[in-house]
């Protein structure tokens, strides 16, 4: 009898920390075909959606596939990557640090990280944890500095110092990756481990999001995951390759699916209390859910929120809002072929997953508003609808081709394409490469996947229109010697086009080729030059000067290693064979023949 009445405990233990509830059958066929219309509105491939109420999961579903080719369905488990709604996760991983004194949000930065910098140095010393959460830093989103780069989390790190901003410290709300991604490696630096590592055991593990991940490499892996789709201009979807963004992750790079979100959310509505465990204090939440940073006008309408004339703030990864009166707390997500929403209303109780895997599409705030309509019996508003109509007027105003009012027509380059060519860097950015194919020139960004024709616009400017990075303009700019020394690309839209210069030509010289320039050089007829070969550098010396060390630049120019605008052009007669120098300065020109060896 002792071992009968245990079992019943233990039953009676687990029911009172069961999870799952169910939602009345009349609402789940509603939300049914309401998906199921979007689904062919949008030609969404497919749907993940979980609902929370009342302290339950009341609903996980999937809707259309995860694979197109093969047909696989969507279901409750199909993982899906989530972008920027991964933004709350983070902030929960500090709070979570605060939560045991290893981080305070309102100190400096630079007491975690000695190594951060940025643009202004007041800003390095005074931008706070907090700051980093909100995005108040000054700092455009300068997103080309890390999408589609290789360069490690370290690395992006290291290039905020070169990003300029584009407004004051805290002056206004700028939403800023960078930052997120900042503050998910001081979480790493602080416990001796990774950002990934913090969310996957003291997140991840206790909710039971077991396949939850951070790389889209391992979520190609799984079973049961969905396939990045896009649709093209003509209408047609197609796939897309996963975005692998790890260096940036704690901004945006968490994949999961719509159960193991329920679960996430769940705990959030329950003060970070998950079948019992607390996971994360209730006060954390609250912290995360305060409102840190007022919101511009206009960010209410684009996020799709029903919040009339309300402010919009931005919390800890969170953007504060509401939904008919009732306060709205919720996150969207978008990274290449795929498009996720998560939404709260605290206040009710409810909490709405939506995951999708098709690129830049507002489906998921559509079904979420819808959702959270239902829910509250509140009169259904025709969300679908209104954004079918937007859609169809964007369009035709696509369709409009305006004539191009700034373009100076009947120029023409200033130099041969050729001269155009070459590697061109930034400390803050990836290089820029221009290469030349026949009678055309080309672009290479690492955001674009191919390389990117660029056409003559006027005089030295060329430009690209992709439907991705949408119009790309080029100057290509020309020192006092006439030759293309920098280009101009406006890589961050808030702020003036960003000078890139050219990176000297890598050239490896034969031991022959270098002799080739060595010997005495008469220059004005009276001053000797001497070039001469140590090991594999050619180093030159002027009687009375210290003797100076000639770094390759391009064709035949040398520059005077640690001297800024000097160099050495070297000139060959017909038999390729060097015969002259001439010593280029800020103070002029100065040319002497090679005298022949005694």
């Amino acid at each position: 009898m002792r071992i009968r009445q245990g079992f019943l405990l233990l039953l009676a233990f687990i029911a009172g920390h069961s999870v799952w509830g169910q939602l009345p059958q009349q609402q789940a066929q509603q939300i049914d075909a309401f998906a199921n219309h979007l689904l062919e509105d949008w030609k969404v491939p497919g749907i993940g959606i979980g609902i929370v109420q009342n302290d339950k999961v009341v609903y996980v579903k999937g809707y259309g596939q995860r694979d197109l080719e093969s047909g696989a369905p969507v279901t409750p488990n199909t993982l899906f990557a989530i972008g920027s709604s991964s933004k709350a996760f983070t902030g929960i991983s500090v709070l979570q640090q605060v939560e045991e004194g290893a981080i305070e949000l309102d100190a400096p930065v630079l007491d975690y990280l000695p190594e951060f910098r940025m643009y202004d140095d007041y800003v390095t010393h005074h931008l706070t944890v907090r700051d980093l959460l909100c995005h108040r830093s000054g700092l455009p989103r300068h997103d080309l500095s890390w999408y589609g780069s290789a360069a490690s989390r370290t690395k992006l790190l290291e290039r905020l110092q070169y990003l300029e901003p584009s407004m004051g410290f805290r002056e206004a709300f700028q939403y800023q990756n960078l930052m997120f991604m900042t503050a998910g490696h001081l979480v790493g630096e602080v416990t001796n481990s990774t950002w990934e590592q913090q969310v996957q055991q003291r997140i991840f593990k206790p909710l039971g999001m077991e396949r939850a991940n951070f790389e889209v490499g391992q979520m190609a892996k799984d079973a049961d995951a969905a396939l990045p789709y896009e649709q093209k201009e003509d209408g047609r979807v197609t796939p897309m390759p996963y975005r692998n963004i790890n260096a940036i992750g704690p901004a945006g790079s968490i994949n999961a699916s719509p159960k193991e979100m329920a679960a996430w959310v769940l705990a959030l509505l329950n003060g970070g209390n998950y079948m019992g465990e607390q996971v994360f204090s209730g006060s954390s939440v609250t912290e995360v859910m305060a409102p840190a940073m007022t919101v511009p006008g206009g960010w209410g309408s684009a996020l799709g929120y029903d919040n009339g004339e309300a402010p919009v703030s931005y919390g800890l990864g969170w953007f504060l809002s509401n939904h008919k009166g009732r306060k709205l707390v919720a996150h969207g997500g978008n990274i290449d072929g795929f498009s996720a929403d998560v939404a709260l209303l605290p206040g009710d109780s409810i909490g709405v997953v939506v995951l999708t895997n098709l690129n830049g599409k507002p489906v998921p705030g559509i079904l979420r508003n819808y959702v959270l309509d239902l829910l509250t019996d509140s009169e259904i508003r025709d969300w679908n609808g209104e954004a079918l109509k937007r859609r169809e007027k964007q369009e035709e105003a696509s369709m409009s081709e305006e004539e191009d009012v700034v373009r100076q027509q009947g120029t023409s380059p200033s130099h041969e394409l050729q001269a155009y060519t070459g590697t061109f860097s930034h400390p803050g950015y990836d290089d820029i490469v221009i290469s030349r194919k026949g009678d055309s020139l080309y672009l290479k960004l690492v955001a674009a996947p191919e390389l990117l024709p660029l056409g003559h616009y006027h005089y030295d400017v060329f430009y690209n229109d992709d439907p991705m990075l949408g119009e790309t303009k080029v100057q290509f700019l020309t020192d006092l010697d006439g030759a293309v020394s920098q280009i101009e690309v406006k890589l961050e839209p808030s702020l003036p086009a960003i000078a890139l210069d050219r990176k000297p030509e890598p050239k490896k010289f034969t031991p022959d080729e270098l002799e080739g320039y060595t010997g005495t050089y008469l220059v004005m007829g009276v001053q000797p030059v001497i070039v001469k070969l140590e090991g594999e550098t050619l180093k030159m010396e002027v009687p009375g000067q210290p003797t100076y060390t000639l770094v390759y630049e391009s064709g035949q120019k040398f520059a005077l290693k640690g001297l800024e605008g000097y160099t050495a052009l070297f000139q060959q007669n017909d038999e390729d064979q060097v015969y002259k120098i001439t010593l280029i300065q800020p103070n002029g020109q100065f040319s002497g023949e090679k005298q022949p060896e005694d």
